[in-house]
C-alpha cells in the first residue's frame, strides 16, 4: 500500500482514515483460539500434554490490497508436580503500512477439587507499533507529522484470566486481554478485550456410549464438541460459536477434525485438521463475511501447526467424555 502525502493536513486525514479502517483489527483475532485458548486466556492449561507449541498465520480479506496479515506463535510448559504453567506468546500484525507486535509471558497456577480444576493466570507483555517507511512515499521530508510516525508507540500491557474445568468434558473461562488499554485508549497498540466462553465435548460413537461400534477390527471412536464465546471490545459485542467433530485413532486423539464456525458479525466458515507426523497437527480454516467488503474480498484464510511434547496416553478407548 503506497501513499503520497502533501502537507500536514493530508497526513492527518490519512492517519485518521487508517485508524478507522483498522479499527476492527486493533485487537487481532484468530479462529484458532478454539484449538488453543491460550491465545486469549493465560490461564488455559493443556490437559493432554506437558508442553504445547503452536504457530499460525492469518490472511484477512483475501484479494484486498493492504489487508491485515497476522502471525501468532505460542509455547506453554506445565509442571504437574508444582501445578503451575509458564508460557510465551509472540504476535505480529501488519495492516497497510502499520506494523504492530506483542511479546508477552504468562504464569498460571492450578487448584484441584476432586474431579474439577481451577486455573488462574496472568500475562505481562511489551507492545510496539511502527509505520513501514518503505511503504510510504513522502514529498516533504520536513513534515512535522513524520516525527510521531517514525517514533511509533511502545507500551507495556497485561492480561488476566481464569478457567474452570468442571469435568473432563466441560470447561468455562473468563479472560481480559490488554488490560491497560481500557484506561488509555488513545495510546493503545492493541485494544482491551474481554472474553467469556464455554465448551462441552461428548462421545457420539465408540466404546463409551455405543459398545457395539467398538470391536477389535474397528477400534475408532468419534467425538463432538460445542463451543460458545462472547467477546467485548470497547462498546462492541460479538458472539462466536463452533461445532466440531473428531475421529480418534486408538493411538492418537483427534486424528481427523472438522469444525463449523459462526460469528454474530455475519461471518461463517469451516476448519479442517489432520495429524501427520507423530502428534504434529496441521489445521486450515476459511471464513467469509456476508455483511461487509463482500464485493472486494474472498474471505479470510488461516493455517496453524501444533506440536505437543510429552503427551499423555491416548484415551480414545476409555476417556470419560
Amino acid at each position: 500500500m503506497s501513499k503520497r502525502v502533501r502537507g500536514y493536513t493530508l497526513w492527518y486525514c490519512l492517519l485518521q482514515l487508517t485508524f478507522f479502517c483498522a479499527r476492527g483489527q486493533v485487537n487481532p483475532s484468530t479462529a484458532f483460539y478454539w484449538e488453543n485458548p491460550y491465545y486469549i486466556n493465560p490461564a488455559f492449561v493443556n490437559t493432554e500434554a506437558s508442553a504445547y507449541f503452536s504457530l499460525s498465520a492469518r490472511k484477512q480479506w483475501l484479494g484486498l490490497s493492504g489487508s491485515p496479515v497476522t502471525v501468532f506463535g505460542t509455547g506453554a510448559f506445565y509442571w504437574e508436580k508444582y501445578k503451575m504453567q509458564a508460557g510465551v506468546k509472540l504476535l505480529n500484525d501488519k495492516i497497510g503500512y502499520l506494523n504492530s507486535t506483542d511479546v508477552s509471558f504468562s504464569y498460571a497456577y492450578t487448584l484441584s477439587f476432586q474431579e474439577s480444576f481451577l486455573s488462574m493466570g496472568f500475562s505481562w507483555g511489551y507492545q510496539f507499533q511502527k509505520a513501514d517507511r518503505g511503504e510510504v512515499l513522502i514529498e516533504d521530508e520536513t513534515d512535522p507529522a513524520l516525527e510521531s510516525l517514525e517514533a511509533g508507540k511502545k507500551k507495556w500491557n497485561m492480561g488476566l484470566g481464569v478457567e474452570y474445568i468442571v469435568t473432563p468434558s466441560f470447561r468455562v473461562g473468563l479472560s481480559t486481554q490488554h488490560l491497560f488499554s481500557f484506561f488509555k485508549k488513545e495510546d493503545a497498540v492493541f485494544g482491551g478485550t474481554n472474553y467469556v466462553y464455554g465448551r462441552y465435548r461428548t462421545r457420539i460413537l465408540g466404546r463409551i456410549f455405543r459398545p457395539s461400534y467398538r470391536t477389535s477390527a474397528s477400534p475408532t471412536t468419534y467425538d463432538m464438541e460445542w463451543g460458545l464465546c462472547v467477546k467485548q471490545t470497547e462498546d462492541d459485542f460479538q458472539v462466536d460459536g463452533v461445532l466440531s467433530f473428531y475421529l480418534n485413532h486408538p493411538t492418537q486423539r483427534e486424528k481427523f477434525q472438522f469444525s463449523l464456525l459462526g460469528r454474530s458479525t455475519g461471518e461463517f466458515g469451516f476448519l479442517a485438521g489432520v495429524k501427520l507426523l507423530s502428534e504434529m497437527k496441521i489445521l486450515c480454516s476459511y471464513d467469509y463475511n456476508m455483511r461487509s467488503l463482500k464485493s472486494n474480498t474472498k474471505g479470510t484464510f488461516e493455517v496453524i501447526v501444533t506440536y505437543p511434547l510429552f503427551p499423555r496416553k491416548c484415551v480414545a478407548d476409555g476417556f470419560r467424555r
